[in-house]
C-alpha cells in the first residue's frame, strides 16, 4: 500500500437511526445529549440516527442529495415502496392494475390517507404532483421518471404545458391513472414513478409561485414543511446539526411509536462513540451514514449495539466533465479509468469489504446486471499511452472536487491524484462541503469530482444521470446510442427485452467510459440492541418507519 498522509477531516454539513428520553434537541456529538438525557420522562422514546452530511433542501422535487432523500421519505409518501429483495409493497397506493395492453396503469389511494391538515390525499394531490415535476421550467431531478407517460417527451416534460398532462387522468377522489405511450413493463412503472416521486399537497402547491425557479425551489413550505402525509411530521431543522421529528398521531398505517426522531448530522469520526454512548441509535442508509471502516471491528466490543453489514448498492465514481474539449474522446476518459488502481482502494482503504464495478447497476440487480463485462484493468502503461495518442494536453490544470463527510471517498482523494499524476496529469483536490460542491458541479465548474449514487434498481432510471439531457447529468455526457437503449427500454412490456435494451446500454456506457466507477462498498450499519427488527437498516437503510420502536428506558 502507499504511504498516504491525508488531512483529519469531519464533516459539518455527506443519493440514502439513544433510545434516550428528552424533550430538548440534541447536539450534533455526544456530550451535551447526554447532560439533558437525565431529567427526561422515561415514558418518552427517542431515535437518533445519524448521516455525515446537511441536507441541501427539502424539496424533493429539485433536490439532488440523497441527504435531502432520507428526510423526504421520513414526512411524505410516495405511491409504493421497495425492498431489497426487489418487492414492491403498497404505501399511498393500496393496490393497482394493469390493463390488457400494460399502457394503463391505475392506483387506488389509501382512502385512510390524510395530509396533517386533516384534508385527504386524493388522486388530485397526485396528479398535481406529477404536472409540476413535468412543467419545463421545473428542474425536477426525477422528471426523467415521466417520459414514458403520454404528453411528456423525452425528458419527461410536458409537451403542452398550457394544459394538464395527458397521461394522467383523475378518475375519482382515490383512484388515478397513468397512461404511458408505448407498452410499459409494470416493474419500470412501479420502481420509477411509484417509488421516486414523493406525493405533496395540491392545496399547498397552488399557491407556490413556480416563477422565478428560486421562488418555487426555496419556497418556505419546503422550508418548513408542516403539511405532510407520511409518518412523522417535521418539527425543526438546525442547520448541520439535526433534523427533528414528531409522529403523526393519525397516520394511515398505524400511529409511529417513537416520540420524537431526530437525524443528526455526526462527523463519521464520531458515530463510533455517539453509538457507544447511546447518544445515536443507528446509522440510517447505507453509503450516508455508514460506520467509518477502521471503526468497525471496534463495534464487535460494545454490548448495546449490534453489526450489520448489507450489500452495497451505491457506487462511488468520479465525475468526468466531458464538456472540457480534452475529455470529450472516450478513450481518453478510458484511460483516466485504467490509470486509477480500484483495486487497491477496495482492498487497501475498504479492507476487502466491497468490490470494483462496472458500471451503474449494483450487482444486487441480478435481472439487469451484465456479467459479460470486466472492470477496466488497472494499466498506467497503455493509459500514458492512450493519453499520448489522444494529443492529450499534460499540462493542462485539472481541478479535482472532493466533499467532506464521507472518510474513505476523501482518503480516496490523495491516491486517485497520485495515479493520475503518475500517467502525466496536473491534478490538485479542492475540498468543500457536499452542498457546494454539487451547487459547483451543476454550473459545470470542475474537471473530476467525487461523488456516490445508488443510481436506482431499474435502469431505466439511469437516464437522469446519463441520458444527454438527464437532470443530474452535470458531466454534459452525451451518446446517442445511449438515449435510443433507453428508449428501447421503455418501449416494451417485455422484461427479456427490456434485459437486451440494457445490455446494450451497459455496455454503450462501459465504453464511453464518462465517469470512472471507483468502488461500491459493502454498507457497514450499525444498531442499538434496543431498536425493535422493524428499525433494522438493509441495503436501502431503514424502511417502514412507521413499525420503528424500542425496549426499555436508557
Amino acid at each position: 500500500m502507499r504511504s498516504v498522509k491525508v488531512a483529519a477531516l469531519v464533516a459539518v454539513g455527506g443519493i440514502l437511526l439513544s433510545a434516550c428520553g428528552s424533550g430538548a434537541a440534541p447536539a450534533a456529538t455526544g456530550s451535551s445529549t447526554a447532560q439533558t438525557t437525565a431529567s427526561a420522562a422515561p415514558t418518552t422514546k427517542t431515535v437518533s440516527a445519524e448521516f455525515w452530511s446537511a441536507p441541501d433542501s427539502f424539496n424533493c422535487i429539485t433536490a439532488s442529495s440523497g441527504y435531502d432523500e432520507s428526510i423526504c421519505s421520513l414526512i411524505w409518501d410516495t405511491l409504493v415502496w421497495l425492498s431489497p429483495d426487489q418487492k414492491i409493497h403498497p404505501l399511498l397506493a393500496s393496490s393497482w392494475s394493469v390493463s390488457s395492453d400494460s399502457k394503463t396503469f391505475t392506483f387506488h389511494l389509501n382512502p385512510n390517507a390524510k395530509w396533517t391538515d386533516g384534508q385527504p390525499v386524493t388522486a388530485s394531490d397526485v396528479a398535481e404532483t406529477l404536472n409540476i415535476s413535468a412543467d419545463p421550467n421545473v428542474p425536477a431531478v426525477y422528471g426523467s421518471y415521466l417520459n414514458i407517460l403520454v404528453g411528456t417527451n423525452s425528458s419527461g416534460q410536458n409537451t403542452n404545458p398550457s394544459q394538464p398532462l395527458a397521461g394522467v387522468k383523475v378518475v375519482n377522489p382515490t383512484t388515478i391513472q397513468l397512461i404511458t405511450k408505448q407498452p410499459t413493463d409494470p416493474t419500470e412503472m412501479l420502481q420509477t414513478i411509484g417509488t421516486g416521486v414523493w406525493i405533496y399537497p395540491a392545496h399547498i402547491l397552488k399557491n407556490i409561485p413556480m416563477s422565478p425557479i428560486s421562488s418555487f425551489e426555496k419556497a418556505s413550505y419546503f422550508q418548513n414543511p408542516t403539511v405532510t402525509d407520511g409518518p412523522y411530521e417535521f418539527v425543526k431543522y438546525v442547520n448541520s446539526q439535526y433534523v427533528q421529528l414528531k409522529p403523526d398521531p393519525n397516520y394511515y398505517l398505524g400511529a409511529p411509536k417513537i416520540n420524537q426522531l431526530f437525524i443528526k448530522v455526526v462527523p463519521a469520526t464520531s458515530v463510533l462513540a455517539d453509538l457507544r454512548d447511546g447518544t445515536v441509535d443507528a446509522t440510517l442508509s447505507p453509503g450516508e451514514s455508514d460506520v467509518p471502516l477502521q471503526d468497525w471491528p471496534s463495534i464487535t466490543s460494545l454490548p448495546n449495539v449490534k453489526q450489520d453489514p448489507v450489500t452495497g448498492t451505491v457506487t462511488q465514481f468520479m465525475w468526468i466533465n466531458t464538456a472540457k474539449p480534452y475529455f470529450k474522446n472516450p478513450q481518453v476518459r478510458q484511460a483516466i479509468t485504467m490509470a486509477i488502481n480500484r483495486n487497491e482502494i477496495v482492498t487497501d482503504l475498504l479492507k476487502g469489504q466491497g468490490y470494483v464495478p462496472i458500471g451503474p447497476v449494483a450487482k444486487l440487480y441480478t435481472t439487469w446486471y451484465d456479467k459479460s463485462i470486466q472492470p477496466w484493468p488497472y494499466d498506467p502503461t497503455k493509459a500514458k499511452q492512450m493519453l499520448q495518442a489522444a494529443n492529450f494536453p499534460f499540462s493542462q490544470q485539472l481541478t479535482l472536487l472532493v466533499p467532506t463527510g464521507n472518510q474513505i471517498r476523501m482518503e480516496s482523494a490523495p491516491l486517485i491524484q497520485q495515479d493520475l499524476q503518475a500517467v502525466g496529469l496536473n491534478v490538485k483536490i479542492q475540498q468543500m462541503d457536499f452542498a457546494t460542491m454539487l451547487a459547483t458541479d451543476r454550473k459545470g465548474n470542475f474537471d473530476f469530482s467525487l461523488v456516490g449514487s445508488g443510481f436506482g434498481s431499474d435502469p431505466s432510471q439511469f437516464a437522469t444521470f446519463f441520458a444527454c439531457n438527464g437532470a443530474l447529468n452535470y458531466g454534459k455526457f452525451c451518446d446517442p446510442k445511449v438515449d435510443q437503449a433507453f428508449a428501447a427500454g421503455n418501449a416494451t412490456a417485455s422484461t427479456s427485452a427490456r434485459q437486451t435494451a440494457y445490455d446494450t446500454l451497459q455496455q454503450t456506457i462501459y465504453q464511453d467510459a464518462p465517469y470512472v466507477f471507483l468502488y461500491t462498498p459493502d454498507g457497514l450499519m450499525a444498531y442499538n440492541t434496543a431498536l425493535n427488527s422493524a428499525a433494522i437498516p438493509n441495503a436501502y437503510g431503514m424502511q417502514q418507519p412507521w413499525l420503528w420502536d424500542i425496549s426499555g428506558v436508557k
